[in-house]
């Protein structure tokens, strides 16, 4: 998964599939294990229809859409890796943060449905996600907004990161960089998310977001 650039994919997506048997291995049989396929299918965007706030005066207005995307580099294109809301917890609801989590997009996947071997998987056919974590949200002290920060790195240099169901994002969302008193020099549009640590969550994007965020 190098042109994702997500280093703990493969690892995660072993804890990931450990968790779909019926006698799960112990995590030191984890270490060990190996993939019991040598390729997925993967996408690079998926739109999807946002929840309804039932607030719309117009009914008849269609529906708002989202697309999320975990596009790799393509020649001279840079990649582009989405930040997104997920839902963790049961009780989570259509506005607000609560039992969300912000993290980035980095795979949209379908596990296959063959694997080495003669055993039929019993796995998911629902499309998967992977989303490398950022840190729980905190209020920002000096603006009405939610401070994002990129976590520590594991011991093997990657990012906490988890196979989540790709219908558990519940939208897009847009992290500005928090740049302090100076912008380093470096910093682009395509690659500010990696090299920056701290942001604001940006509420004003649009009016979904504003209701929900």
């Amino acid at each position: 998964m190098q042109d994702h650039a997500c280093k703990g994919f493969k690892k995660d997506l072993i804890t990931y599939l450990n968790t779909q048997l019926p006698q799960p291995h112990s995590c030191g049989q984890l270490r060990y294990t190996n993939l019991p396929f040598s390729h997925i299918d993967i996408y690079h965007r998926f739109k999807f229809c946002l929840d309804s706030l039932g607030n719309d005066v117009d009914f008849d207005q269609m529906e708002e859409v989202d697309i999320i995307k975990a596009q790799p580099p393509i020649s001279q294109k840079a990649g582009h890796f989405d930040t997104v809301v997920v839902m963790v917890d049961l009780d989570c609801e259509c506005t607000g943060l609560k039992g969300m989590h912000i993290g980035r997009l980095k795979v949209i996947f379908c596990l296959p449905q063959q694997v080495y071997g003669s055993v039929q998987p019993a796995w998911t056919k629902d499309p998967l996600a992977y989303v490398e974590w950022y840190a729980p949200l905190k209020p920002a002290a000096d603006y009405e907004l939610y401070a994002v920060k990129k976590p520590s790195l594991s011991l093997d240099g990657s990012l906490p990161g988890r196979v989540i169901l790709l219908l558990s994002i519940r939208q897009t969302c847009q992290l500005v960089p928090n740049f302090g008193r100076t912008v380093p020099i470096d910093w682009t549009l395509d690659n500010v998310l990696d090299k920056c640590d701290s942001f604001l969550l940006n509420c004003f994007t649009s009016k979904y977001a504003y209701q929900t965020l």
